[in-house]
């Protein structure tokens, strides 16, 4: 089982400088040239990333899925997410990273818009579909405004981010239920609460522990998650952790009780209860599934 690469920076780098404090835009396909074509699974702890793939074909795989695309299409990515890519052509295109603090800041009066922001995204451009569209061209307008040394250059960067998370949100509104019954700071409470699990490499970590980390005390933090997601910080954190093991059981190189290990499960024999619990299948049965050799 693969250790969970973070990235302060790009892809391969520890650094990066966001006008503002906001927002970075890189060509998209430039990163992948350094690496044969592959941009190995990795994530960011500091930024959201959206891919605006302008032309070419791409694998774009995160946790345990993958899909083939085409431009034009776009990708939204959040922090913390392990995503990459194996080129199939060339790509063109841009990377627009969003510093999580400033964001977060943006919109604390309309916390729903970040919290629609914090799951992967995939959404293909076509004529047919004007909200998208429009979306499309407000992040290409971020790109020629990054790009320009035009006075009031920081400032139309600001409200062409802010315009551009509206639209995505209405957009994902269109495609789930919204959390409306929640209040601002419960959302925001939650988000930064998924944001330290998917940090967290190991199962040990107490629900107590995030608590304190978040300066709230567990029951409200427990109120928080059934009121959002309807289960218990416990159930929140098992179900991650469940399907981090659902990943690491198709690396033929590490056995049940190693990846059980790993992932901060003391006992392997509990890991196995608690994933056939939650699948429906003991770790081996899943392996035979996926068509792995049980180790």
């Amino acid at each position: 089982m693969h250790p969970k690469r973070f990235y302060k920076g790009l892809y391969g780098t520890n650094s990066i400088e966001f006008a503002k404090g906001l927002i970075n835009v890189h060509p998209f396909g430039e990163i992948g040239k350094q690496y044969q074509g592959q941009v190995k699974l990795h994530a960011h702890n500091n930024f959201l990333q959206i891919f605006l793939i302008q032309s070419g074909t791409t694998e774009f795989y995160y946790g345990t899925e993958k899909t083939v695309l085409q431009g034009p299409t776009f990708i939204v990515a959040p922090k913390n997410i392990e995503h990459g890519f194996i080129h199939q052509t060339d790509v063109t295109g841009w990377i627009l990273n969003l510093a999580d603090n400033v964001l977060e800041h943006m919109l604390q009066r309309e916390a729903d818009v970040i919290f629609g922001m914090d799951e992967i995204h995939i959404v293909k451009v076509t004529p047919a579909q004007p909200a998208i569209t429009a979306v499309f061209e407000t992040m290409q307008k971020c790109v020629e405004e990054y790009n320009s040394q035009m006075p009031g250059r920081l400032l139309m960067l600001q409200h062409l981010v802010g315009q551009m998370l509206v639209q995505l949100y209405r957009i994902a509104l269109g495609r789930k239920t919204a959390f409306f019954d929640s209040s601002n700071s419960s959302k925001v409470y939650f988000r930064r609460f998924q944001q330290l699990i998917r940090a967290e490499e190991s199962y040990k970590k107490h629900v107590e522990d995030y608590a304190r980390d978040l300066s709230i005390s567990t029951g409200h933090l427990s109120r928080i998650c059934r009121d959002i997601a309807g289960k218990s910080p416990k159930d929140i954190l098992i179900d991650h952790f469940i399907t981090k093991a659902q990943l690491a059981l198709s690396d033929v190189e590490s056995s049940v009780s190693d990846i059980s290990y790993t992932l901060g499960f003391d006992d392997p024999a509990y890991f196995a209860r608690i994933f056939k619990k939650k699948t429906g299948q003991t770790p081996i049965e899943f392996r035979k599934k996926i068509g792995v050799n049980n180790s």
